[in-house]
């Protein structure tokens, strides 16, 4: 960005700049006061943390997996809709700009920041769903049909449905930075859609959630990747082969400590690993992308591409080949049903039937789950795919951002290729040869009748994963098929990997979230990204120390409620894309008129009294027909006096009824009946507010928008209205139609 355009987007943002600092102090504070405050109360409280963390999990699963599913098909349709129309040759940067990194670079950076250690953790996973982990839907299928459907079920959790709202962050993000100037922050996400509101409050508490999810999401990753790290070092340490120590007496090693004792040693040095290789990241992201970032991602990249092309070869070749082939397949022609399965009748529960206690005795058959007991756990879109993607949509914001960074001079159509097709088939071809080798391995050790007491074949390469912990597998899976010497040299080669995944994960989010922290300050001053780097591995330490499985609740609790506020930013975040694209091609004017007035103002007059401009919100929360029905009839005209006014009665009438009924415990469903005609009335009233745009001459919004503003803030928006068309009326020159 040129200085000019930069200067005049910051005096109109709050700003603090004063010796090493350049900031804005209320986006900066708001969001440290949020993250730190959570710090304490976990630190303080960790089993009451952690129990409201499963509590707040447990909610989202229950009531939003609609959301969370659907949400990512609508994200896929408008991509692809760009991606096949005129509108990928659109540039992130000017039309003459030329991209600053090579494609092998850019996508190394690419992939490396979008996946980091969460990729090696969970290279298992094809293998837990073919033995049925957590009790999914497809339990009852026989071996090899599941063995597909394992592996393309792990595809679907690391495929284009994954990748999504890093691609549409930082397709909207790059056009907006650096084809029309603005600062990179999340605010100006929304420009398209609201203007110059962004710089106000709204656009700050945008930057402060943006900042706040952004660095619990890469918490998730760094805890999970600290107990990984930990173990490989500690069976490093033992000379760990194939379920034996060779080192009698590791310096990481127990004796006589408890069990409970093991466990806090253990947390507190997976603790320490946080802060060694936070401060690693720390000078990582002083250094900067070109030197820092840049060859960390290289090199993470590289490693990762040695170990898994060894595991292709050391394996069963052909066999890894023929199941990567035809999960292809499988992949392509279950997508549109896995893509859209909630799981909505196994999250109803068992069907159990419970007689009751009380004083009426009386038979409860649960929630209508399935009689004949044939059905998922109701955890397992909990554990798995609601928490994937709360997961990845938690890392919206930074990957989006930094995939920006590092896309300028790019096309639209090359960057959504190279940012979500191209890193979903190398996930494909990623996940595809561990899973496949590890249920072959699996399979054989089965056969030969090695339990988890054996764990390890003498004769073979076969090993019973399901039996070993999460953090081991990887391990144990790539030394299945030599001597120590390589177990140990390639355990090395993946601990490298994951420690500079961690890294550049860690060095990449802090470096985002200060952009955003600084008003989107291309270089944002050192002393605050160590603040934000210290910040990151303070909060992985605090629900680390929760412990053993609760921690790992809490890391991935605190991913899945992060990622459904921001679910909502995703969808504004679509439709400013949209409107973008539109305007660039020129088949939208970015000029368009918009209401005179913002749906927030308090005068939406403008005339300067806050006092009138509260007693009309009043007035609109108490008895909306007063205004609604002088807007309804002077856009819809009336054939009998007041007969809007009238029908506005009847139907706030008929909701205080109901809930005066519920009120006065005689009929409590009276209350859903009321919101039942609740949702009508604002549909009715979205309608009256599409047609006020219409006459005003107002070419932003639709119908959707005007729906859910009128579902939220109708006190506001009645009298908006009521304004614009009195503003409209003196604008013509006449107060014939004036309300």
């Amino acid at each position: 960005m040129s200085g000019a355009p930069e200067d005049a987007h910051l005096a109109r943002m709050h700003r603090f700049k004063f010796g090493p600092f350049d900031m804005n102090p209320v986006v900066s504070i708001g969001a440290a006061a949020v993250i730190w405050g959570f710090v304490f109360l976990a630190a303080q409280f960790p089993e009451d943390m952690g129990k409201e963390l499963g509590i707040w999990s447990s909610w989202i699963t229950s009531e939003w997996t609609w959301l969370y599913i659907g949400s990512q098909n609508i994200w896929i349709g408008v991509l692809i809709y760009i991606l096949c129309s005129k509108y990928r040759h659109i540039k992130l940067g000017k039309d003459d700009e030329k991209p600053k990194y090579s494609f092998g670079t850019w996508f190394a950076m690419l992939f490396t920041c979008g996946v980091a250690t969460g990729l090696w953790y969970y290279t298992a996973e094809s293998m837990w769903h073919y033995k049925n982990y957590g009790s999914p839907r497809w339990a009852n299928m026989p071996d090899n049909e599941r063995a597909i459907h394992s592996m393309m079920v792990t595809w679907f959790h690391w495929g284009l449905h994954g990748w999504i709202p890093y691609t549409l962050v930082g397709a909207l993000v790059g056009i907006m930075s650096y084809r029309r100037d603005m600062p990179m922050t999340m605010r100006f996400c929304f420009y398209p859609l609201i203007g110059d509101r962004v710089y106000g409050w709204i656009g700050d508490v945008v930057d402060i959630l943006s900042i706040v999810v952004t660095l619990f999401g890469v918490c998730t990753s760094l805890g999970l990747g600290v107990r990984q790290i930990y173990k490989g070092l500690v069976r490093l340490d033992a000379g760990t082969y194939r379920g034996t120590n060779s080192n009698a007496d590791p310096m990481l090693g127990f004796t006589t400590e408890t069990e409970d004792e093991i466990a806090d040693i253990e947390t507190n040095r997976q603790i320490i690993i946080i802060w060694c290789i936070t401060a690693i990241a720390t000078v990582s992201v002083v250094s900067g992308i070109d030197r820092g970032i840049k060859r960390l991602g290289q090199l993470a990249f590289f490693l990762s591409a040695i170990v898994v092309l060894s595991q292709l070869f050391m394996g069963d070749t052909a066999f890894i080949l023929n199941a990567i082939t035809e999960t292809i397949g499988y992949y392509i022609w279950y997508l549109p049903k896995i893509s859209f399965i909630t799981d909505a009748f196994p999250l109803l529960g068992p069907a159990t039937a419970v007689l009751s206690t009380d004083d009426e005795p009386s038979w409860s058959g649960g929630r209508g789950g399935a009689p004949d007991g044939i059905s998922a756990s109701d955890s397992w879109m909990d554990g798995w795919t609601i928490f994937y993607w709360g997961w990845w949509i938690s890392w919206g914001p930074f990957v989006g951002t930094f995939m920006a960074k590092i896309s300028r001079g790019r096309t639209l159509g090359q960057f959504i290729t190279c940012s979500l097709i191209v890193p979903s088939l190398y996930s494909f071809f990623f996940m595809g040869v561990w899973g496949a080798e590890g249920i072959r391995l699996q399979n054989m050790a089965e056969t030969e009748g090695i339990t988890c007491a054996d764990t390890y074949s003498k004769v073979s390469p076969a090993i019973n994963l399901y039996c070993l912990g999460t953090e081991d597998i990887v391990f144990d899976q790539i030394s299945a098929y030599g001597g120590k010497t390589l177990g140990d040299v390639l355990t090395v080669t993946i601990l490298f990997s994951i420690v500079i995944y961690f890294v550049t994960s860690s060095d990449s989010g802090s470096l985002v979230i200060d952009i955003m922290a600084a008003n989107g300050l291309p270089e944002p001053p050192i002393v605050q990204r160590i603040f934000w780097a210290c910040s990151e591995g303070a909060t992985a330490s605090v629900l680390l120390s929760f412990g053993g499985e609760v921690g790992l609740k809490a890391l991935r609790s605190v991913s899945l409620i992060c990622g459904l506020p921001y679910t909502f930013c995703l969808f504004w975040f679509c439709q400013s894309l949209l409107y973008v694209c539109y305007e660039e091609a020129g088949d939208l004017d970015k000029d368009r008129p918009d209401m005179r007035s913002f749906i927030t103002n308090i005068d939406h007059t403008k005339s300067g009294s806050y006092v009138s401009g509260l007693i009309k919100i009043a007035t609109a929360l108490v008895f909306p027909p007063l205004q609604l029905g002088l807007v309804m009839a002077n856009v819809w005209k009336e054939t009998i006096p007041g007969q809007w006014f009238i029908i506005n009665i009847i139907w706030e009438g008929s909701m205080v009824l109901l809930c005066f009924i519920a009120i006065m415990d005689w009929e409590y469903q009276c209350v859903y009946i009321c919101g039942a005609v609740y949702i009508l009335f604002m549909a009715m009233m979205a309608t009256v507010r599409a047609d006020v745009r219409t006459k005003v001459g107002c070419e932003r919004g639709d119908w959707l928008t005007d729906f859910l503003v009128c579902c939220t803030m109708y006190p506001l928006a009645i009298p908006q209205m009521h304004a614009e068309l009195s503003a409209h009326s003196a604008a013509e020159g006449g107060t014939k139609n004036a309300v």
